[in-house]
């Protein structure tokens, strides 16, 4: 893993300021401008195996590379866009978008307070309306 921390500060194009995720990956802007707009996140690819992955903002790409200890290079995985995954709705999750949206919406309606004005509990009840007397049929 050392070696791979240091295959991905020589990729860096420029030193950027480092942050930690929660399970300890380094993320470090690599963009050739100061806007940061590639970032490199080394992690693990499967079992003893670990890689790099470099993300480019501006573009929308994404790359996978593996580092092989053995051969001691390395070998891209897999590289893509985005730019059209970050249009859809939904693909391949659950619970939908739709579904959320509905569960939001009834837990909103369960904890908003009744419309109409506010009685307390121990106000007395209303006054029936009063019935007219009616008399006997002539």
């Amino acid at each position: 893993m050392v070696a791979l921390g240091a295959l991905a500060t020589g990729l860096l194009l420029e030193a950027g300021r480092s942050l930690a995720d929660e399970e300890g990956r380094q993320v470090q802007p690599a963009g050739g401008g100061s806007d940061g707009s590639v970032l490199a996140v080394t992690g693990e690819i499967g079992r003893d195996s670990y890689g790099i992955y470099l993300v480019d903002l501006s573009n929308q790409t994404i790359c996978v590379y593996q580092y092989q200890t053995a051969q001691k290079t390395l070998k891209l995985l897999a590289a893509r866009t985005f730019a059209y995954d970050t249009q859809l709705d939904e693909y391949n999750s659950e619970p939908s978008p739709r579904q959320i949206r509905e569960m939001v919406t009834a837990h909103r309606r369960l904890t908003e307070e009744p419309a109409g004005p506010a009685v307390p509990a121990d106000a007395p009840a209303p006054a029936k309306p009063s019935q007219p007397e009616v008399g006997p049929e002539e």
